[in-house]
């Protein structure tokens, strides 16, 4: 997987495009935010197995479970290979944060983007358990 020559271009337009677009299971989940992300950086969509298979919390463990994964961690590292160090992130990885015992996963923009209630959500890189590279 290679960043398109555009890729800062295509993320930014991701982004804005995304920035008042709540959370929803199945449509703008955390997992699919971050495989939307990586489709806009490469052209290449990590997720097109989990897309419109579920759309509840307890429907996507199940994709999960049924492509043989028990968690989000073993899903993204399936798709974008192993972790690098955390201190290595850059623009357009993603990552995994640990928000109040929930493992989110996002994208790296400055901060840690990924979707909320409302929209995009921010979180410090601090909370950044996990990081895969991206291109």
């Amino acid at each position: 997987m290679k960043r398109l020559t555009t890729w800062t271009q295509q993320l930014t337009q991701f982004i804005t495009g995304k920035k008042h677009q709540p959370f929803e299971w199945g449509v703008n989940d955390c997992c699919l935010f971050a495989a939307d992300a990586v489709l806009a950086i490469t052209g290449e969509d990590p997720a097109i197995q989990f897309r419109n298979r579920y759309s509840t919390r307890l429907g996507a463990a199940r994709v999960l479970k049924n492509e043989g994964h028990d968690n989000i961690e073993s899903a993204i590292t399936a798709m974008l290979g192993e972790p690098v160090p955390r201190l290595s992130v850059r623009r357009g990885d993603v990552v995994l944060v640990d928000l109040n015992g929930d493992m989110t996963a996002g994208i790296m923009f400055g901060q840690v983007l990924a979707p909320g209630e409302q929209g995009i959500a921010t979180v410090s890189p601090l909370d950044i358990t996990t990081v895969w590279r991206v291109g």
